[in-house]
């Protein structure tokens, strides 16, 4: 008779242990502090796997801003995201940045798909019921519609 410790040992020893693969990966950020949590999520597992961060903010749809507006929020928000990769990025971790205009979650999304993202790591303020319902929440269009999986941080 074989004891009970053999039979788990024996099924181990047959399970293939893999990981998923992670090479890039993607976080949107509004330039708050608390959506910087997302990226010190982020940091450790593209070190993990030798990821690539992809750094996207979304600008709101221009309504009447003219091309030289808009021109010049897009320079300044990527110069910003170029700031923060450079401040809170390790130097062996590679980074690539975005900026796009529009609904945030559908653009987050398409650049997702676009970029074959394996994980979007981002912050959520945590707001349930009826604020959830009138105001709508980014994030959590994401982690509905997503085809990868996303890491939610909850802002604190």
């Amino acid at each position: 008779m074989k004891s009970a410790s053999a039979k788990p040992a024996s099924i181990l020893g047959r399970v293939r242990i893999s990981y998923p693969r992670m090479l890039r990966i993607l976080v949107p950020l509004d330039f708050s502090g608390k959506s910087r949590q997302a990226l010190r999520y982020a940091i450790p597992i593209a070190q993990k796997f030798s990821a690539r961060i992809f750094l996207v903010h979304v600008l709101p749809s221009p309504g009447n801003a003219s091309k030289d507006e808009q021109l010049r929020q897009r320079q300044a928000a990527l110069k910003r995201l170029g700031e923060t990769g450079h401040q809170l990025l390790p130097p062996r971790v590679q980074a690539e940045s975005a900026v796009l205009t529009g609904n945030p979650a559908d653009e987050i999304l398409a650049l997702a798909g676009k970029n074959s993202i394996d994980l979007i790591v981002l912050t959520t303020k945590g707001r349930s019921g009826l604020k959830r319902a009138l105001v709508g929440s980014t994030a959590e269009q994401i982690m509905r519609h997503a085809s990868c999986p996303v890491m939610s941080v909850r802002r604190r």
